[in-house]
């Protein structure tokens, strides 16, 4: 090429210099994210047609619903209390020691359900008139996983006897 066509020929900027660098950045930031949420749409929707296949592992769904102790405990109680349930305040009573009011333990156990429905598609507790009593599936999957544990436990401590 000739000195004077390498002076015509029209240099391209990069995106970074067109639009700024930080500009450049947030545009890829926010194609970025969008992407993530798409995937993420896609994998519950994946999770929740083939939820009634998987097993879920106790860990898991206590990992999933419980933000703190308060809860991991409303949840204790209401698998010991079985399919009967309890009310807000039987519960409130029964974990004094845990600082909750029984206005606030409807409020948790919703926020619990909409965590779990968000995720898998199931709820956590169902009301059964006044009381609270946990669904159908976490009583399956959590006890399932509870008689488990103990088997392996009971299995363990007879290989020692051994």
């Amino acid at each position: 090429m000739t000195e004077n066509t390498m002076r015509n020929v029209k240099r391209k900027r990069s995106p970074e210099q067109k639009y700024g660098k930080y500009k450049w950045l947030k545009m890829l930031i926010r194609r970025n994210s969008e992407e993530l949420r798409e995937i993420k749409r896609m994998l519950k929707g994946i999770s929740r047609g083939l939820a009634h296949l998987m097993d879920f592992d106790s860990e898991y769904l206590i990992g999933m619903v419980c933000e703190d102790s308060r809860d991991e405990a409303i949840l204790d109680l209401l698998l010991s209390v079985g399919s009967d349930g309890l009310p807000p305040r039987e519960i409130h009573v029964r974990l004094k020691g845990y600082g909750l009011k029984y206005h606030h333990i409807s409020r948790r156990i919703n926020r619990m359900n909409k965590r779990m429905k968000n995720e898998i598609g199931y709820r956590v507790a169902d009301k059964v008139g006044m009381n609270w009593a946990l669904s159908d599936f976490m009583l399956r999957s959590w006890s399932a996983k509870k008689s488990e544990i103990e088997k392996q436990e009971t299995a363990g401590e007879e290989d020692f006897r051994e």
